[in-house]
């Protein structure tokens, strides 16, 4: 479905084809209640439903732009309506069921939500008046949260991060039985401001994640100051040297956020854990279009281009020295890099 985002745009009937296949296949073997998997088997046909996070909401934006189904599209959302589990009106999530299916991401995802943000605002483009004022309702719902729970305002203070999963009444130092709420202090990243990639109980992830932070920007969850801020981050911090890298600082080996089940291909630098990953370049240039950063979008996709030649659309490169490190020919790769190129062409990076 990330894929579908620039291929769609190709004038080849192949490739329209199998896009509007693909959509049909994953629609076909949702479950009854309107979880869409997160890939089908080609040979099998046997659904996978382990990173189930974000499949359908991906799926609800490319059939939105595609092969559009009312039906499936209520029935999809709906099931996502019962994933906000304690009526805060954000989603939430287990542990790596998102893209970054190896990765400590987790509760309330950042990421997640701003593209909940963007497959509402899709699907209510496929609604008459009442039905799409009300997907545009929950859309800005969702917004206004993320924009209250997730944003980081660089004061080393996390408790209106945290304060969301208190179930007493109380002061922010104790609840209303007396008891001493504990904190844990920020360790990275502290004079920075950013979106936080997760929100869970009484912990939340430090580092910047750049999906999370490009889609608030595509969603339009960040505004004009705020996007602002996001993008210089991302070149104060060089992220965009390849675009992009997926995360900064990479987890270390002892941080809370590290798992053993990383091993070598997790390790810092690597993968999710601050791997460049071309399609991510895709979404960087089309949030300098979004940002009004014109002449910034067009430096990015040169750069992206090269990354993309040197690693014939690679999956993802060493997040320090750039080397192609994952599987050629991704066509998420391709698709984000013709997405960006249009972007770039037209000036315009909207979805929704």
């Amino acid at each position: 479905m990330i894929a579908l985002l620039g291929a769609r745009l190709v004038d080849d009937e192949e490739i329209q084809q199998a896009l509007r296949q693909s959509i049909c296949l994953l629609k076909e073997h949702r479950t009854a209640h309107g979880l869409i998997p997160n890939n089908v088997d080609a040979a099998t046909l046997r659904p996978n439903f382990r990173a189930y996070a974000d499949s359908g909401l991906w799926w609800v934006i490319g059939s939105s732009l595609l092969a559009p189904d009312q039906a499936a599209v209520r029935e999809v959302l709906s099931w996502y309506e019962h994933q906000d589990v304690d009526h805060s009106g954000l989603l939430s999530m287990q542990e790596s069921s998102d893209w970054q299916d190896l990765f400590c991401t987790r509760g309330k995802g950042l990421y997640l939500n701003c593209l909940y943000v963007l497959a509402l605002r899709c699907a209510a483009q496929l609604f008459e008046a009442e039905e799409a004022g009300g997907l545009r309702s929950r859309a800005a719902a969702v917004a206004d949260r993320v924009n209250a729970h997730f944003w980081y305002c660089g004061d080393g203070s996390m408790m209106r991060h945290y304060a969301h999963t208190f179930s007493t009444e109380g002061s922010t130092l104790v609840d209303s039985l007396g008891r001493r709420r504990e904190i844990p202090p920020k360790k990275y990243l502290v004079q920075e401001q950013y979106f936080l990639p997760y929100l869970g109980f009484r912990s939340c992830g430090e580092w910047f994640d750049s999906f999370g932070n490009l889609l608030a920007i595509l969603a339009g969850v960040a505004d004009q100051p705020r996007t602002a801020i996001i993008l210089d981050l991302i070149t104060r911090y060089s992220m965009d040297r390849w675009p992009l890298a997926s995360i900064t600082p990479a987890v270390q080996r002892g941080d809370p956020d590290w798992r053993d089940y990383y091993g070598s291909l997790n390790a810092p630098h690597h993968y999710h854990n601050g791997g460049v990953w071309p399609f991510l370049g895709g979404f960087y240039v089309a949030a300098l279009v979004k940002a009004g950063r014109r002449d910034a979008a067009a430096e990015a996709l040169e750069n992206l281009a090269q990354l993309n030649v040197e690693g014939r659309f690679n999956e993802w490169h060493h997040g320090e020295n750039g080397q192609a490190m994952g599987a050629q020919d991704q066509a998420w790769s391709a698709g984000m890099y013709l997405f960006a190129a249009d972007c770039v062409q037209r000036g315009t990076a909207d979805l929704a």
